[in-house]
């Protein structure tokens, strides 16, 4: 019972963190634990590959045109003037 709550744990730790790896990096020590889980997780494993693929192809895709009023009216709701 309780390998099955810190494997949970290192989960959450790993879901936690693996967004900032993709974005910054991570220290060598945090990416070596993290890389030990995802050798060990086919859960986290998938997690990550998901995440890979919903980045590629957001940045595939060019950002839509907005129409300049509706930029406007948009900025004016969120108060973003």
């Amino acid at each position: 019972m309780h390998r099955i709550h810190r494997h949970t744990a290192n989960c959450r730790n790993v879901a936690k963190h693996v967004q900032e790896q993709l974005d910054y990096g991570l220290s060598s020590g945090a990416y070596r634990k993290i890389k030990e889980h995802l050798e060990r997780c086919p859960k986290c494993t998938a997690y990550l590959d998901s995440l890979k693929k919903t980045v590629f192809l957001y940045q595939r895709y060019p950002d839509p045109h907005v129409p300049k009023r509706m930029r406007q009216r948009l900025f004016a709701v969120l108060n973003l003037h």
